[in-house]
């Protein structure tokens, strides 16, 4: 696992020094498929623009958190959580394809199996063996997730979004009630958690950008040595498992 320490100020792109610069070019031209993973006000938007600019030279194919059926918006339509499983093995097979045919593509994802895993299979553990062969298809492409950490007092402060509408607003105070969480701050610190555990739990290659809280170097990038694996291994635990240890508010650590 990659372990990176990333400083990014308001909305700006970073500023990359060479070593980092070479770090992501190195990941990109082995990797096809990059995933972009977080929770909410994590940075996955600025990080999505950051690496579609830094890819233009290649067939970038990128997607939106809406357009893979990861968005909040989505969660509230009847029937969600099957379609979106039955859309993500459909769209495996469909960057299998591609990344076989045009060895010049590469794909962008804004969220996907990482927080599928803690959007729909948590809610649905009956539908993990269908999502445990998105991941097979996954195991066998070039991928890399990024997956954005915040420390847990930056969670609070970069998950408020005051620009958003009211319905989001509303939206996250009904789902905190409804998931049994005391406020949103305990709900995403379990989100964040659980994306770790999971990452950890299916090998595939990614990487931790940790934002700190308060930065010391003016909206550029710090890189810290790298580990000499891109996973590490932890114990198995599936959905219902993690879902009854939510239940019981055993919250997951996080790094």
């Amino acid at each position: 696992m990659f372990i990176t320490d990333k400083i990014v100020q308001g909305n700006q792109l970073p500023r990359l020094q060479e070593q980092d610069s070479h770090f992501l070019e190195r990941i990109a031209s082995d990797s096809r498929v990059l995933i972009i993973e977080g929770i909410s006000g994590s940075g996955k938007d600025t990080l999505q623009v950051y690496l579609k600019k830094t890819l233009r030279d290649r067939d970038v194919h990128d997607y939106s958190e809406g357009e893979l059926l990861q968005s909040w918006n989505q969660l509230q339509i009847g029937g969600i959580f099957e379609l979106r499983v039955k859309f993500m093995k459909l769209f495996v097979n469909y960057v299998k394809n591609i990344v076989s045919r045009d060895e010049n593509a590469v794909f962008i994802l804004n969220r996907f199996h990482l927080s599928a895993y803690v959007m729909t299979i948590m809610q649905q553990p009956k539908l993990e063996r269908e999502y445990d062969e998105i991941i097979n298809v996954l195991r066998t492409l070039p991928v890399h997730v990024f997956i954005l950490h915040l420390d847990q007092n930056e969670i609070e402060k970069r998950s408020l979004h005051p620009e958003r509408s009211t319905a989001w607003q509303k939206f996250q105070h009904e789902i905190v009630k409804k998931e049994g969480f005391r406020d949103r701050l305990e709900r995403y610190t379990w989100q964040q958690g659980l994306i770790l555990q999971a990452a950890e739990r299916q090998k595939i290659p990614y990487s931790v950008i940790k934002f700190p809280s308060v930065p010391e170097i003016g909206g550029g990038w710090v890189r810290v040595p790298e580990a000499q694996s891109t996973y590490r291994h932890s114990a198995g635990m599936n959905a219902a498992d993690t879902k009854h240890s939510r239940r019981k508010r055993d919250l997951p650590e996080t790094v």
